[in-house]
């Protein structure tokens, strides 16, 4: 029928947000892996890196769901940071049995959620031109 473009459903931006996050995430956890197996970063500073990394992955997503937003650029921010820290949880606990929530599993969801809200707060600038009124003449 029509030759347009293909509008892209709502969910497939949460979907690309979470999987840029996510990417993101998985590429830090390796370098900062290999980073700790040569020596060149202790293991005092590993947890503080993995967290600013996580702040980082959820920042990436986050600002990609609030630059297309669904619900206007927060929700749609932390809506991307809230499944991407359901990610987390759900592999800590299918790898681990249980995740720590008092201890460093639940720094990790606040970090994952403090990145989508700031990705919320930044995504929400105004783009484009705004429309002049001309002087009467």
């Amino acid at each position: 029928m029509g030759k347009g473009k293909k509008q892209s459903s709502e969910s497939l931006v949460f979907l690309k947000g979470v999987l840029l996050s996510l990417g993101i995430y998985l590429l830090g956890q390796l370098l900062v892996t290999l980073l700790v197996v040569r020596g060149t970063m202790s293991e005092k500073s590993l947890f503080p890196t993995v967290a600013a990394l996580c702040v980082l992955a959820a920042l990436g997503g986050a600002f990609l769901c609030a630059r297309r937003p669904v619900w206007g650029p927060l929700p749609s921010a932390l809506g991307c940071a809230a499944l991407f820290a359901a990610v987390l949880t759900a592999v800590g606990i299918l790898s681990w049995g249980s995740v720590s929530w008092t201890g460093h599993g639940g720094v990790l969801v606040l970090c994952a959620l403090g990145g989508g809200v700031l990705a919320g707060l930044l995504g929400s600038g105004r783009r484009g031109r705004h429309k002049r009124k001309k002087a009467g003449l």
